[in-house]
């Protein structure tokens, strides 16, 4: 594939973190992500389901967290895992991740509030795919998560390089390792990301975390 329109959503590594500037922009942008993603060679929710998949029992219970238009709920179910849950806060984008068929449910939800309605010790296992760019309390966030996915189940998530290190994030992890949430953390080294999208190329690439929930 060729590259396709680059100047399209142009800004996008600089979209505000406000949560309702979040769900305005992909709500604007939900009816045509999907086309133009693919058209950055954007390969994050394969790489991550297949990472799970390595970990986790097809039948495991899977909460897909900032999970838009559903990119990483259909990876999901095509690397094996049989119950996908989403939450998003786009609302179209939720519509859209709804016919795809991917989802046992769907939820509207801002991640950024603490806690998440969501019980504790739900999930088997958990995703956040291209979502941490918007999550600025990175060591909040992932307490949430670790909070409502089981003992011994797995956390996997992506965090652009330059925020990775802006936001201290092997501190972070360290931190959250010594307080006893989460242990054998796995860093991966950076990898392309958007490589066809002009503004992250070569110069902003991607982490995939995974980690042990205690």
């Amino acid at each position: 594939m060729e590259p396709g329109n680059r100047s399209k959503h142009r800004g996008l590594s600089n979209i505000s973190r406000k949560s309702d500037d979040v769900a305005k922009c992909y709500d604007n942008w939900a009816s045509d992500y999907d086309e133009t993603i693919a058209e950055w060679r954007y390969e994050a929710p394969e790489q991550v389901a297949s990472m799970l998949m390595a970990e986790l029992s097809p039948k495991s219970v899977i909460l897909d967290a900032g999970c838009g238009t559903g990119l990483s709920g259909r990876a999901l179910r095509s690397a094996g895992f049989t119950t996908v849950d989403g939450i998003d806060i786009s609302l179209r984008s939720l519509k859209i991740a709804g016919m795809s068929g991917a989802y046992s449910t769907l939820r509207a939800m801002d991640i950024q509030r603490f806690p998440l309605p969501i019980p504790d010790d739900q999930y088997d296992g958990l995703v956040c795919v291209g979502v941490f760019t918007y999550l600025t309390d990175s060591a909040g966030t992932l307490r949430e998560f670790s909070r409502i996915v089981r003992s011994g189940g797995i956390v996997v998530f992506t965090q652009r390089s330059d925020l990775f290190a802006k936001r201290k994030f092997q501190s972070v992890l360290k931190r959250l390792s010594d307080e006893g949430w989460i242990e054998h953390v796995r860093i991966s080294e950076r990898r392309p990301y958007l490589p066809y999208n002009e503004e992250y190329g070569d110069e902003i690439l991607v982490h995939y975390v995974a980690y042990t929930v205690v």
